[in-house]
């Protein structure tokens, strides 16, 4: 094929797309231009797993047939998850009540696709988890947003249903990227309010006092989601699951894949699961320096620092961008986020890569 019919095959191809992938881009993060010694963008855990649950799961690992398929739903965990809820929660709590996925993502976007049609609205919070949008827009959808201010209430969001009839609700809490906890009644009226799904975030709840857990079973339309990829300290593996009402989770299971986890997924969170001790010490630890860090930081008049129930700090204003700069001028990589005013927020990581950010600090401080 020549290059003149090439090209024209390339192009008639992008022009068959549909019209939400044509205008949507792929996440992306942010560029390096340095050497990165220390990653603090991310959320994750800074503990890699326990070397006792690692010996388990080479032990379990040998025994098994990586030649075969998984269980094609994730039986095991699915009854393992249900029971470590149940122990959680002080009820019993039904695998039908459950849904494991590949990552909490997998599930936002299965959620999305059952309820959301081409020009129906999903409303949110903002700022929040940018997959939110992007699954509503990849799915035709119409994404709306409530701003974090003194005005978000329920007057408020109720007036936003009323007016935009929205066919989804998110909320994350805490929130991402500003750690902040909505108020839990207020969700709650909500939910007693409106008749679609309400979903709440919790991927950083495990760092926090407050959930929704034990309100699910008063209120069929909401379902909380979590993740083992922060406190439990398993992103490589993708792992997320929801909790609901078993109407609504029945559904949703409908178009769920066969296979979504891989066996490998399917060991280590049943591990996990199963031996959470030491995740929870973990999680005393990092709220702890987070709580060590937020005192250093805040005794910075010019910005604002926002209290944070997650593991991770906010910090709004203009100097954010500066202070960025001294960090990555030492190897340290944190997320920043353009706006008025631009903002960055740093992860709760080791003791001693907590202790590189006080350093940078402390030469920020000296020249500001």
């Amino acid at each position: 094929m020549n290059s003149n019919n090439l090209n024209n095959k390339e192009q008639i191809l992008k022009e068959q797309l549909r019209p939400e992938v044509k205008a949507i881009s792929s996440y992306q993060g942010e560029e390096d231009d340095f050497e990165v010694k220390i990653n603090l963008s991310e959320n994750e855990s800074p503990f890699d797993l326990p070397q006792e649950i690692k010996d388990k799961f080479k032990k379990e690992f040998d025994q098994h047939d990586i030649n075969r398929y998984p269980e094609i739903y994730s039986e095991r965990l699915h009854q393992t998850l249900a029971d470590y809820l149940g122990g959680e929660l002080d009820k019993e709590v039904s695998t039908e009540e459950v849904m494991v996925g590949n990552g909490s993502d997998e599930i936002l976007d299965i959620l999305i696709r059952c309820f959301v049609e081409p020009g129906d609205v999903v409303l949110s919070q903002a700022p929040t988890f940018s997959m939110y949008k992007y699954f509503t827009e990849l799915n035709g959808g119409r994404y709306e947003e409530l701003p974090l201010t003194e005005d978000f209430d329920y007057q408020n969001i109720k007036n936003k249903i009323d007016e935009l009839d929205p066919r989804l609700i998110f909320f994350c809490s805490p929130n991402n990227p500003t750690g902040e906890v909505l108020e839990r009644e207020m969700i709650l009226k909500v939910a007693e309010y409106f008749t679609g799904p309400v979903l709440v975030d919790e991927a950083y709840a495990d760092f926090n006092e407050i959930d929704l857990m034990p309100d699910v079973s008063d209120y069929p339309n909401l379902v909380v989601t979590r993740t083992f990829s922060k406190a439990f300290g398993l992103a490589g593996i993708r792992f997320g699951y929801l909790y609901g009402n078993q109407v609504l989770v029945e559904e949703l299971k409908k178009v769920l894949k066969p296979y979504n986890l891989n066996s490998l997924t399917d060991i280590l969170a049943c591990l996990i699961l199963e031996n959470d001790d030491i995740i929870k010490e973990r999680i005393k630890f990092i709220k702890k320096e987070r709580q060590k860090l937020y005192q250093k930081l805040n005794q910075y008049q010019k910005w604002q620092l926002y209290p944070s129930m997650a593991n991770f700090l906010y910090i709004a204003g203009e100097k954010t961008v500066e202070f960025k700069n001294i960090l990555n001028q030492q190897g340290i990589k944190i997320r920043s986020f353009s706006g008025q005013p631009p903002a960055i927020r740093i992860t709760i990581g080791s003791r001693e890569e907590n202790e590189a950010v006080l350093r940078a600090f402390a030469e920020f401080k000296e020249q500001n």
